[in-house]
């Protein structure tokens, strides 16, 4: 069975909060350090692609993936390759 990349992308998310702008705490108000990790389905210069499942066909090819997350390039700090 052909295996797909497993990678974690750290990228800096958008937030949002409801409350009142607080000038002491600034970093507050600033993007969300996340990390995704997931199946690699590919990346090109806009997004990276990955996908939480992966479905094979009689444990061969792969047919289908499932619950997909889209990267924008602008917001990735780093890609990692999962060894294993």
């Amino acid at each position: 069975m052909r295996r797909a990349k497993i990678v974690v992308v750290e990228w800096e998310d958008a937030s949002t909060n409801t409350g009142y702008w607080d000038k002491n705490d600034p970093e507050r108000f600033g993007p969300v350090p996340t990390e995704t990790v997931g199946h690699l389905i590919k990346k090109d210069k806009s997004a990276v692609y990955l996908c939480a499942e992966v479905f094979h066909e009689k444990g061969k090819k792969i047919t289908d993936r499932r619950h997909i997350h889209t990267i924008p390039r602008k917001m990735i700090k780093r890609i990692r390759e999962l060894e294993g």
